[in-house]
């Protein structure tokens, strides 16, 4: 399927250069470096972000032996914190005129909060660490899906804004399928032969029942051989799926420098157009 959406993609574009009689997008937006950018920027971010956040609360609760309301609410920080900073990114924006700015901190510190879970994610340490980084990957994370549409937006005429944007989603969902795809993938090959590795011998009979069940791997107590085993089975996997992340965030590092420093003021006024 992945395969399949990526030559639609392809297709898609072919159609709209050679064979459209009215392009769903002129391909001059389309071979835009700044529309490619924040597309590209879109994607990887996508990739990256399901890469490790598919099994998140699973491992709160396995490792950290949070309740699952907690879990929950520890995977909201994100949403809580980019309702409220968002309004201060749109702020700065008008301000200054410029959005560009923002994306050279923000992908670093989105960058920084999942490199930071790498060192964080083995059972000891203290759950106001994982907060830490989850505020960080929070702020860097919003600002950046904003200043992606704010980029694609600004590349457009007023006409075409509608057809940029939803181009941008459609870079966006295929980046989380293929980062959910990475992520399963991780999982299933890693966390099985992790826990045959690592389970005591009177229960390594069961890896698979233990492995199929969170219901079961919460079932031991916290501090017990087999919980204490199945959480270092969770953190290696863990541990790989970040990596993969923060491997593919560092695409951003290049695809941020595509995407023009667009001076918004001078952008033209739509005053009359609609109404």
């Amino acid at each position: 399927m992945l395969v399949l959406g990526l030559v639609c993609l392809v297709g898609f574009v072919l159609a709209e250069r050679f064979l459209a009689p009215v392009p769903f997008l002129p391909w001059e937006l389309l071979a835009s470096r700044t529309i490619l950018g924040a597309c590209l920027l879109g994607a990887s971010y996508q990739i990256a972000y399901y890469c490790w956040n598919e099994y998140y609360t699973s491992y709160l609760q396995v490792v950290y032996g949070t309740s699952i309301s907690t879990a929950g609410y520890i995977s909201s920080i994100f949403n809580m914190i980019s309702g409220i900073w968002l309004l201060a990114v749109g702020f700065m924006i008008k301000k200054t005129s410029r959005f560009r700015w923002l994306l050279l901190w923000a992908v670093p510190l989105y960058m920084l909060g999942v490199g930071l879970m790498i060192y964080f994610r083995k059972p000891g340490w203290s759950m106001g660490y994982l907060i830490m980084c989850q505020v960080f990957i929070a702020f860097g994370g919003s600002t950046m899906i904003s200043c992606q549409q704010v980029a694609v937006s600004a590349a457009s005429d007023h006409n075409n804004i509608a057809s940029a944007l939803a181009f941008l989603g459609v870079f966006g969902s295929m980046g989380g399928a293929v980062g959910s795809s990475i992520s399963g993938a991780i999982w299933t090959n890693t966390l099985p032969g992790a826990l045959k590795r690592l389970l005591p011998e009177a229960v390594k009979a069961d890896w698979r029942t233990i492995y199929e069940s969170l219901d079961v791997q919460l079932s031991y107590p916290v501090g017990s051989p087999v919980r204490e085993a199945i959480a270092l089975a969770y953190a290696e996997t863990q541990s790989k799926m970040l990596i993969a992340g923060t491997s593919i965030m560092a695409l951003c590092l290049g695809w941020m420098f595509l995407i023009q420093d667009i001076k918004l003021s001078k952008g033209s006024q739509t005053k009359g157009v609609l109404f």
